[in-house]
C-alpha cells in the first residue's frame, strides 16, 4: 500500500484532536432565556477541556438557581462543547454533565 493511500484510512479513522472547548448555557435576561456562549463564538475557543470545565463550574457557582424567583444574569444548563457544539465528558467524571439544569 503505497503512503498516499495509507493517510488517506488513516485521516478517515483516527479519532480527531479536539479544537477547542466553550461554555455553552443559558442567560436569563429578565423575561426570556438565550443562548449564550463563553467565550463567544467572534473569539478563540480556549484550548483546554480541564480550563473550560472549571470556567463553567464557576459559572454555575456564581449563579445558583433556587426556588426562589429567576433573577437577569442567572445562568443555566452550564454545559463545556467543542468546536462543533457537541458536549462534551467531563474530564472528572468522564459524563457529559450539565451545571444548573433547568427542571420543567
Amino acid at each position: 500500500m503505497k503512503i498516499a493511500e495509507s493517510m488517506k484510512i488513516i485521516d478517515q479513522k483516527w479519532v480527531k484532536k479536539r479544537q477547542g472547548f466553550r461554555v455553552q448555557f443559558k442567560r436569563y435576561t429578565g423575561t426570556d432565556w438565550v443562548e449564550d456562549m463563553s467565550p463567544p463564538e467572534d473569539a478563540p475557543a480556549l484550548d483546554s477541556d480541564v480550563t473550560t470545565w472549571r470556567l463553567a463550574w464557576k459559572l454555575s457557582e456564581s449563579t445558583p438557581l433556587t426556588n426562589d424567583e429567576v433573577q437577569a444574569g442567572d445562568m443555566a444548563d452550564i454545559r463545556v462543547v467543542d468546536q462543533n457544539n457537541d458536549p462534551i465528558e467531563n474530564y472528572a467524571t468522564g459524563a457529559k454533565d450539565v451545571f444548573n439544569r433547568i427542571v420543567t
